[in-house]
């Protein structure tokens, strides 16, 4: 099992493919079989490499451990130095989009391109931008709450009935592939006290200087936060799939990952497969 081991946090990788790196960063909760549906179309022009995140999958889950975008920033950095990739092509979704976006934002040179699914940075301050993550922020807070409270198993099943998988939920296919996606978070996250460390996101912007999509499914909670970050970065795509949720990789992985092909292959020489 491909693991890089990082003093106290030892993340799990795999990698397939061959050519240009593509890097995918699964959500929140979820773990790399998230992808599954998407790898195998990109796999043939890519090499392709998806990893748990700390807190998730067969990663460290530790309540010892920080749990912040910063902290995510520091361990993908770490993967692309073990894997000695000098740049990649980011894809992220939701937790993972924002992941991505900031990476892009604090290490510019690393990133042939940017593409954030069902969720971006910046998202704004006020109004209808931020409207959903108000929301989403109460959800984790009772999450949170629960975890102390009524134990981690109480607070997993309450995150795995989130109106955000609330398409997945519809048929025994969904809530099957939700199951398997989620296996192994043991909301370690939840639990820990580390302090957290933050970022201006909205004073980075100008970093962003890589092709960058969103996509977001119409149906989405967080479209408007990604309809707000394309507005403010400049020379950005914005990609709206009618009828689809939060979860559109497992909705509809045939067409996000040809989605993402399509807009890597479009780039100049030397970003795209070649």
């Amino acid at each position: 099992m491909p693991v890089i081991d990082m003093g106290q946090l030892h993340l799990f990788y795999e990698s397939s493919g061959s050519g240009p790196p593509i890097i995918l960063i699964p959500g929140w909760t979820l773990n790399t079989h998230f992808w599954d549906g998407v790898t195998g179309g990109l796999s043939g022009a890519f090499r392709v490499i998806r990893y748990d995140v700390r807190g998730a999958g067969r990663s460290t889950s530790d309540p010892a451990l920080e749990y912040s975008r910063v902290a995510d920033v520091e361990d993908l950095a770490g993967l692309m130095d073990h894997l000695h990739l000098g740049r990649a092509h980011l894809v992220g979704h939701s937790k993972g989009a924002r992941i991505a976006c900031i990476f892009s934002m604090l290490h510019p040179d690393r990133v042939l391109s940017l593409t954030a699914i069902g969720s971006a940075e910046p998202h704004g301050t006020q109004g209808e931008e931020r409207a959903f993550r108000t929301i989403a922020q109460a959800w984790v807070q009772r999450a949170r709450d629960k975890a102390h409270l009524e134990g981690t198993d109480a607070a997993v099943l309450y995150l795995a009935q989130s109106r955000l998988f609330g398409k997945l939920r519809t048929s025994v296919e969904g809530v099957r592939q939700l199951h398997f996606a989620m296996q192994g978070y043991e909301a370690a996250d939840l639990l820990s006290t580390h302090p957290r460390r933050d970022v201006d996101t909205a004073k980075l912007t100008s970093y962003l200087t890589m092709p960058v999509q969103f996509i977001v499914g119409g149906e989405d909670p967080f479209r408007q936060e990604c309809e707000y970050a394309h507005r403010a970065i400049a020379g950005s795509e914005l990609v709206i799939l009618k009828g689809a949720g939060h979860m559109v990789p497992l909705e509809q992985p045939d067409l996000i990952g040809g989605q993402i092909f399509q807009f890597i292959t479009s780039l100049s020489p030397g970003q795209g497969p070649g």
